[in-house]
């Protein structure tokens, strides 16, 4: 029998990917997959294929995009998953007993990340724990473009899960991810007002690089791992020298 639980998964340019994901879903009552409107694949009928209800909105940032799917679930139980993540062998009878568990809200599960093939040991993404299987009526997204949370009202457990996260397959992807989220991160500061100054611009970069690779031993992670720290530090840059440029643009035009 299918176990009470919505499937949450958003989609852009994933059609190969669901491919692979959604068979592994099939222990779901109710998958749900909402459609970014700008997708240039077949992402929403690869989905109907696999019997997901699939719903298309423009994409106005990733957590008001994840409370309109939210609102879309069925089931008492809602598994968020992306297209990039994959859960382990067998995890249909953990989540069984999972969602049979009284006076609990919500589960950690551990989430491991792989980067140009191998899974990252450290960089700081040991042991990480993402909230990512909840009661429906007990969760609530906040509206961050990029990086959202859920937060759950009531008891929250760790739950003996891993989720594979594969995003950084290839070079190209790193890149892409890059610029995607330093140019939401500037966006955001923007949007609360925050000041940067040319010294958050030059130093912040380097002590990201150097908390990552020597305070989280990224160094044992050998080259994938300086890639990995290189990576975080770059985006920190391009965060808040967005904000700083965009900033000077704000205070008035063209200076003598």
């Amino acid at each position: 029998m299918p176990l009470p639980i919505s499937v949450l998964l958003l989609a852009r340019d994933e059609a190969r990917r669901l491919e692979a994901l959604l068979p592994s879903l099939a222990f779901a009552a109710d998958v749900v997959v909402v459609v970014d409107a700008a997708t240039r694949d077949d992402s929403g009928a690869v989905a109907e294929r696999h019997g997901a209800r699939v719903f298309r909105r423009p994409l106005d940032g990733f957590g008001s995009q994840r409370a309109f799917a939210l609102a879309q679930c069925r089931e008492r139980w809602v598994l968020w998953i992306d297209a990039d993540e994959r859960l382990d062998a067998g995890a249909d009878a953990v989540l069984a007993r999972l969602v049979g568990t009284p006076r609990v809200a919500g589960f950690r599960l551990r989430r491991r990340t792989w980067f140009l093939g191998r899974p990252i040991r450290y960089c700081g993404w040991q042991n990480e724990r993402v909230l990512r299987l909840f009661r429906r009526d007990a969760a609530r997204f906040d509206d961050a473009p990029v990086h959202e949370q859920v937060t759950v009202e009531g008891a929250i457990a760790d739950a003996p899960l891993t989720l594979d996260h594969l995003s950084y397959e290839d070079w190209e992807t790193c890149r892409r991810k890059l610029v995607q989220y330093s140019e939401a991160n500037a966006e955001r500061l923007r949007a609360e007002g925050r000041r940067v100054s040319i010294a958050d611009v030059m130093l912040r970069p380097p002590l990201r690089f150097l908390r990552m690779y020597v305070l989280q031993a990224g160094v044992l992670d050998g080259a994938r791992g300086a890639l990995v720290c290189a990576l975080a530090a770059a985006q920190v840059f391009l965060k808040y020298a967005g904000r700083w440029a965009s900033a000077r643009g704000e205070e008035g035009g063209p200076r003598p």
